[in-house]
């Protein structure tokens, strides 16, 4: 194998990492391979942890665009916030989480760094991105300053603001805008640094055309990395230190610079709910499914539904999933949706079936019982009486 043969594996194996998004728990992707229709993953065990696991964007022309809808990373109640959630938006294994809570009467300082929101100058939680955390940091500072009987509106407001579909569709919109020419001259690099530029080497060699290829990716990575820096300075203007740091990759890394495109979509809606993001980019099946999914596990969570015995944390989390519950059944309701037809019980697949789990959907041939995926929480019983709530 000779030197350019090398040079460009090595550069196919750094444009393929780059491809590479990581997908935490609590999070699902929303990604489309021709920039037309959208689809749902969720995190699994291929390719990942219990924390998240990867997912490879479209490498090829023209490029896969992925991005992230996060559910809630904290619970908040008017008299304390919790760094946990009962919410499992993905199917199976809830989240591992820190259960920090706190009184905003003990609150001092509320600081960011990076995705880690600091309260009293220590970790509270790793937010899913630093714009959430931002977000998150502003609401927790507003909320400390207020007296417990005033907290109630600012909560609802923030829940109302994360499942606004329709403000969700005026920034993608606004992206769409932002990045046309870039997504352009990401696929144009993809072409020069993989097809056109190989073949002059090849045809002329580095002593004649090597200076002029590198001038080339010079140019278009300066664009492209120029482009990126002025399209994030307008959709997130209160992220100057997120936008820094890829700049200078992109100047210096053509293979990075190809993923600019992704890399702007990427958080675009991160402080959405993964419904307001669905129903604006999926198929109305895959919303459908996604929002009974939702209802379900925010009805019948994965037990226990605190980490803790202590009444305040548990208090704090019952009380933000039932505020969250009937801000999703008002957004599903928008989208033309009825909540009380996504709870319908599924059918029996076998005659034999008797119960089943009443968030999963799992079925069983016992009458009474308990679903071990979801926690030990109770079976429902086609016939009778469901079973009283834990």
């Amino acid at each position: 194998m000779g030197d350019l043969e090398s040079l460009l594996l090595v550069l196919a194996a750094i444009y393929l990492s780059e491809c590479a998004v990581w997908v935490r728990r609590g999070a699902v992707a929303l990604h489309s391979y021709r920039g037309r229709t959208w689809h749902l993953w969720h995190p699994g065990t291929l390719l990942g942890n219990a924390r998240g696991a990867l997912f490879l964007a479209n490498p090829l022309p023209p490029l896969g665009t992925v991005l992230l809808a996060h559910q809630f990373p904290v619970s908040l109640s008017p008299q304390g916030m919790f760094s946990f959630t009962a919410a499992c938006i993905n199917p199976g294994w809830r989240p591992s989480q820190p259960a920090n809570h706190l009184r905003y009467a003990d609150v001092r300082t509320v600081g960011v760094e990076g995705r880690r929101l600091l309260v009293n100058g220590t970790l509270f939680v790793k937010a899913p991105s630093p714009a959430t955390a931002r977000s998150l940091a502003g609401l927790l500072l507003r909320l400390s300053s207020l007296p417990e009987t005033a907290r109630v509106a600012p909560i609802r407001a923030a829940l109302r603001e994360a499942f606004d579909a329709e403000k969700a569709r005026t920034r993608w919109e606004q992206f769409q805008a932002q990045a046309k020419i870039l997504r352009f001259l990401t696929n144009l690099l993809f072409v020069f640094l993989f097809v056109l530029a190989p073949l002059l080497l090849w045809k002329f060699g580095l002593r004649f055309v090597g200076a002029a290829v590198g001038a080339m990716l010079l140019g278009q990575t300066f664009t492209i990395g120029w482009l990126f820096y002025r399209a994030h300075r307008a959709l997130f203007s209160d992220g100057a230190e997120d936008r820094l740091a890829p700049f200078l990759t992109m100047l210096l890394a053509p293979p990075a610079a190809i993923r600019a495109h992704d890399l702007l979509a990427r958080q675009l809606l991160a402080t959405f709910h993964p419904l307001a993001a669905a129903q604006i980019l999926c198929p109305a099946s895959e919303f459908k499914s996604i929002a009974r999914h939702a209802l379900l596990d925010l009805r019948f969570p994965i037990l226990p539904a605190s980490p803790t015995p202590e009444s305040e944390p548990r208090q704090t989390e019952e009380w933000f999933r039932r505020m969250v519950l009937e801000e999703m059944e008002r957004a599903i309701e928008r989208a033309g949706l009825k909540p009380a037809e996504l709870l319908q019980p599924p059918a029996p697949s076998e005659k034999q079936n008797r119960s089943y789990c009443p968030r999963c959907g799992a079925q069983f041939v016992t009458a009474q019982g308990t679903c071990d995926d979801c926690g030990g929480r109770p079976l429902f019983c086609w016939e009778g009486e469901a079973p009283a709530e834990p």
